[in-house]
C-alpha cells in the first residue's frame, strides 16, 4: 500500500508496499511547520523540484552517499554530484523508469537558484507512479493552460498544489487549475510557512469541493494511505 506523510511547506515522505521512501523537496530545518528533524529522515529517493532553500532544504543531510539517489533537472544534478552524491538527472519533459516507478519532470513556471546563487536550470513540477498510484507535485508555479494537458497524459490520482501566493499560485488560482488537471483527489501545499503566504487550505478544500473534485487539507506530519 503506498503511504504519504505531508512534512509541511512542500515536503512529503512516500513509501510504496516494498516500503522504498522516496522524498520530495525536505525542507525541515528552518521550517517552523516541520513535524520531524531532518535526523529523523531517511530516503531511498529524494526528488527535487528545483534549487531555492526551501524546497532542496535538507535534502544532502538526508541522504546516503552510498544509497541515496537524488532526482532532478541536469543542471541542479551537477552541481550536487560535485560533492560525491548519485544524482539521476532529468530533463522537462524527460521520463526515466526507477524501481519504484517511472518519474517524469514537467513544467513549471518559477525561478530556480541556489543559495549561493548559482543556477540550477529549470524549475519544475514531477509527475510519478508509485503503486499503480500517479501523483502531480506541481512544485512552485503559477497556473498554466497546459496543465490540462498533464492531466490528460495521466490521469493523476494526488495531486500536491501551491496555494499560498505571492511565489506561487493562490486559492484561486489553484482552485481554477483543479479544474484543468482533474485529480481524483487534491492536497493543498506551500502556505503558512511564511506571513508571505498565509492562506486558509480548508477555503481551498471547499472551493473545489463546490466544484466537483475531492480535496483534503493535511496537518503536517498527518499521513493517508492508499489500497
Amino acid at each position: 500500500k503506498m503511504k504519504l506523510q505531508y512534512l509541511g511547506h512542500s515536503a512529503f515522505l512516500f513509501s510504496d508496499s516494498q516500503n522504498r521512501t522516496i522524498l520530495i523537496d525536505p525542507f525541515l530545518t528552518g521550517n517552523p511547520l516541520s513535524p520531524v528533524k531532518a535526523s529523523q529522515v531517511k530516503a531511498d529517493y529524494i526528488i527535487l523540484t528545483h534549487a531555492h532553500s526551501d524546497h532542496i532544504g535538507d535534502a544532502l543531510t538526508i541522504a546516503d552517499k552510498r544509497k541515496t539517489t537524488i532526482i532532478c533537472v541536469v543542471e541542479l544534478a551537477s552541481i550536487i554530484s560535485k560533492n560525491g552524491y548519485n544524482t539521476h538527472p532529468l530533463q522537462i519533459g524527460g521520463a526515466f523508469q526507477f524501481p519504484f516507478g517511472k518519474v517524469k519532470m514537467v513544467t513549471a513556471f518559477h525561478g530556480s537558484a541556489t543559495s549561493n546563487g548559482l543556477y540550477a536550470g529549470l524549475a519544475a513540477g514531477v509527475v510519478f507512479k508509485l503503486d499503480h498510484k500517479t501523483i502531480y507535485h506541481c512544485g512552485d508555479t503559477g497556473i498554466f493552460g497546459d496543465m490540462k494537458l498533464i492531466g490528460e497524459i495521466d490521469k493523476i490520482d494526488v495531486l500536491l498544489i501551491p496555494i499560498g501566493g505571492n511565489y506561487t499560485m493562490d486559492i484561486d488560482d489553484a482552485v481554477r487549475a483543479v479544474s484543468l488537471i482533474q485529480p481524483e483527489l487534491a492536497i493543498p501545499m506551500h502556505y503558512n510557512t511564511f506571513d508571505l503566504i498565509r492562506a486558509n487550505p480548508q477555503e481551498f478544500v471547499d472551493k473545489i469541493t463546490a466544484n466537483g473534485f475531492a480535496g483534503k487539507v493535511l496537518k503536517p506530519g498527518e499521513e493517508l494511505q492508499f489500497s
